[in-house]
């Protein structure tokens, strides 16, 4: 009996033990599986460690297979970034996805899956597959660990191998390029996984505090700022073999011309150029020295810098002249190019700039625009000026018709506190896009450079510079001025202005309205796009099939209803602006997507009347023409003609359908 008490204690003991190895009670300590240099790992768990108050420690294995069977031997209680597989599921518990895997190409040159043949791949991931179902063309080689990486790509066996982030680091510093593939193929979601049937509830409450906007935006911040270090500490490590003198300073001249560089009172140098050339010497670590002055021209600092007296210009547009006495990285911005005139000066005379060779154009000598407009108009006198001010100063003056600039410019005119009668010839539209770099002289010094400053600019925050200097004119600031200065002056002025302000829209409402169906009217249209119709925006025409003949036989009651009931289809289905121009015309104005385009064309091609007790009159169809991207912004008329012809070949399409078929049925 005593034999029997002791062997049921003894297997009451083993049953405890197993049980609390399967599901420990609030441990206070986990050992978590990582690859080297696992970053995301350690920023997940070391944000967990912070907030449930637990001890981690991280056990770094050689292979992402072993840190996988670590876990599934009891080894190691956690890993993370493992993507969902039934095979796995086999052997480990899920927790919901907690992030993406930050996935790259590394090879010799920075390059994309579409312009490698032959792909190294880890065995053991999820990757072949992913290759195979976005790239069947690639051929495929596995490897295992990093050396075998960095051997098959040094012996050329490879164009480039695909990996996780926890590569990145010993990639970079082999002085491999990478480029990060989540927009190329599609990487699944990754979980933190442990023993199957383990920490059930840990990967629930891990899961649900990694979900949230903290940890989430730390991940980026934190992932953002890994590969900026690494790629900073690689090029660092790289430009220090170069055959050159790094001590000597390279010597900078910039142009004072806003956005682009902004010369302060203190003497320092910002705007969206300068930011993007001193922030690149910094990631460098490049001793770079402003040797210009706000006050130079650029005529002098042009010529200069072709006689190599210098080593950086900017800014600089690219193009094919200057490259043979420049070197250019990859480009920072890319200002669109428009012509600017006096307001109300020739609306919509001139579709293009070839077009102006009766009037007087002003350029800043030797800038982009000076040799463009000179290859445009080969037989016309161009007026030059040394600055863009004194430009826009002979604008103002009628010394002069017409000049160039881009948008960003043109908006910092439009900015200014006392504005400026200037304005874009929206007939013309946006007629370049230009590539706005800097220039490194041409000399072996520059040629060494340029790459490098190409990669720095590569891993510069562009939109966040761009946002910063290229302001769009703020028209609604300016008139919260003027109405609090008069809120402030005179109250009684501000509630009469009120009052008119009220009587004013609700006449304009009015004017604007086509009193049967509700929609906008032909006034609205022409007002709203007075200035061009955008190249983007898609124009439907409408047009009832034998309107007339509906008026004739069931009265012009009948018509009116008819058209109050499209109208009102029109509100349901489209979800841009919709007018009524007359008779039994609508145009209709806005951004569909493509599915939702072809899905209200054909909504709208028939109004079913079975309800609305019109006799014998069923339904009534109607024919759609479409005006959908162009290649530059038109005028209105211009823009209406292309959905009216449109809108025709519709119609007689729907004509010869219907002649057909009194034809057969007479037959």
């Amino acid at each position: 009996m005593v034999k029997v008490v002791q062997r049921l204690l003894f297997l009451a003991c083993c049953l405890l033990s197993l049980s609390l190895k399967s599901e420990p009670v609030n441990p206070s300590h986990y050992q978590v599986a990582t690859k080297a240099d696992d970053v995301v790992t350690r920023v997940l768990f070391d944000a967990i460690a912070a907030k449930f108050n637990v001890s981690i420690q991280y056990v770094n294995y050689s292979s992402f297979g072993a840190a996988l069977d670590s876990v599934a031997h009891g080894e190691s209680d956690f890993a993370a970034n493992i993507t969902y597989t039934e095979a796995r599921a086999q052997h480990f518990s899920y927790s919901r996805p907690t992030n993406i895997e930050y996935t790259y190409l590394y090879a010799l040159h920075d390059a994309t899956l579409d312009e490698v043949a032959i792909v190294g791949v880890p065995q053991g991931t999820i990757y072949a597959e992913l290759i195979k179902q976005n790239y069947p063309e690639l051929r495929q080689v596995p490897y295992q660990g990093h050396e075998e990486a960095v051997e098959l790509l040094r012996s050329g066996r490879v164009d480039g191998v695909v990996d996780a982030i926890n590569q990145l680091k010993p990639m970079l510093i082999e002085g491999f390029a990478a480029k990060m593939l989540n927009d190329y193929i599609s990487i699944k979601p990754v979980s933190i996984v442990s023993k199957r049937g383990t920490y059930l509830e840990e990967l629930d409450k891990f899961a649900r505090f990694i979900h949230s906007e903290e940890v989430q935006k730390l991940l980026r911040e934190q992932i953002a700022l890994y590969q900026f270090e690494l790629r900073q500490a690689a090029l660092r490590k790289s430009i220090k073999q170069l055959p050159i003198d790094l001590n000597q300073p390279i010597r900078i001249k910039f142009e004072s011309l806003f956005p682009y560089v902004i010369y302060q009172d203190d003497g320092s140098v910002k705007g969206l150029t300068a930011d993007a050339v001193l922030q690149s010497c910094r990631i460098l670590a490049l001793n770079c020295e402003v040797v210009s002055q706000p006050n130079e021209s650029w005529g002098t600092m042009y010529q200069q810098f072709i006689q190599g007296e210098f080593d950086i210009l900017a800014p600089l547009i690219i193009s094919r002249e200057r490259r043979e006495f420049s070197h250019f990285p990859q480009p920072h911005y890319w200002p669109t190019s428009v012509m600017v005139k006096r307001l109300g000066y020739k609306t919509n005379v001139y579709s293009d700039v070839s077009q102006l060779i009766s009037e007087r154009i002003g350029v800043v000598k030797d800038d982009f625009f000076d040799i463009m407009l000179t290859q445009r108009l080969p037989l016309k006198d161009l007026i030059r000026y040394q600055t863009q001010e004194d430009l826009v100063e002979a604008l103002l003056a009628h010394e002069v018709d017409y000049i160039a600039m881009d948008t960003a410019m043109l908006n910092h005119f439009l900015r200014q506190s006392e504005l400026i009668p200037i304005e874009k010839d929206n007939a013309i539209g946006e007629f370049y896009q230009s590539q706005l770099s800097i220039g490194l002289a041409k000399n072996e010094r520059g040629e060494l450079l340029t790459p490098f400053f190409s990669l720095a600019i590569s891993m510069l925050d562009l939109g966040k510079i761009v946002a910063t200097y290229d302001l769009r004119p703020d028209w609604r600031t300016a008139l919260e001025y003027e109405v609090r200065l008069a809120t402030q002056t005179r109250f009684l002025f501000f509630l009469l202005l009120i009052v008119a302000m009220g009587v004013s829209l609700y006449l304009y409402k009015q004017s604007n309205t086509d009193n049967l169906t509700g929609l906008r009217n032909r006034r609205s249209l022409q007002v709203t796009y007075r200035k061009g119709v955008q190249k983007d925006l898609t124009i439907l025409y409408l047009d009832i099939n034998k309107f007339k003949q509906i008026n004739d036989t069931h009265g012009h009651r009948a018509g009116d209803e008819v058209l109050k009931l499209l109208s009102l289809k029109i509100r349901r289905v489209w979800e841009g602006r919709a007018y009524r121009i007359g008779g039994d015309e609508f145009i209709l104005i806005g951004y569909p997507p493509k599915e939702q385009l072809a899905r209200v064309i054909h909504e709208l091609s028939l109004l079913n009347l079975e309800y609305a007790q019109f006799g014998e009159l069923s339904q009534v169809t109607i024919s759609v023409g479409v005006s959908e991207k162009r290649s530059r912004v038109v005028s209105l008329e211009q823009a209406l003609h292309l959905a009216d012809e449109d809108m025709y070949f519709s119609k007689q399409a729907s004509r010869d359908y219907s002649l057909s078929h009194e034809l057969a049925a007479q037959a």
